[in-house]
């Protein structure tokens, strides 16, 4: 009896063109919106700047306004990796790797893209980073 080799099996995610259409409007809200709150952001820093800049403040006040800049500054940090994340989805949706571990090239999954559409692994390669980080 000939044996007959087995077929290859790829592991490429095949979202539809639907599913790709929600995922890039998604992730075209999110980026305008983390946008618009990374501009905001920028105007808090700048005026609240500008008050410390003119302003002698001390004691409480001055440590109240110090914290007050660094809080900014950190959600300002924030946004800027969320937004980083949104866009590098947004290009993997153009060339076609959208939905694609980039750590081990298996899907990553409809139920984790719904909720963190920017995801880039899988949960298993997200662990594995995230023990990778804990040593």
């Amino acid at each position: 009896m000939p044996s007959n080799p087995a077929p290859v099996l790829t592991m490429k995610a095949e979202l539809t063109a639907e599913q790709l259409a929600h995922f890039k409007a998604r992730l075209q809200e999110q980026a305008r919106t983390l946008s618009a709150q990374d501009s905001e952001l920028r105007a808090r820093l700048a005026a609240e700047e500008s008050v410390t800049a003119n302003t002698f403040v001390a004691g409480i006040e001055g440590a109240m306004a110090a914290e007050a800049d660094d809080e900014v500054i950190a959600l300002l940090h924030h946004e800027q990796t969320e937004l980083a994340a949104t866009q590098q989805a947004l290009e993997r949706i153009e060339s076609g790797d959208y939905g694609q571990c980039t750590e081990c090239g298996d899907p990553i999954g409809l139920a984790r893209l719904e909720v963190l559409p920017e995801a880039h692994v899988c949960v298993g390669c997200q662990d594995m980073l995230e023990h990778r980080k804990g040593r």
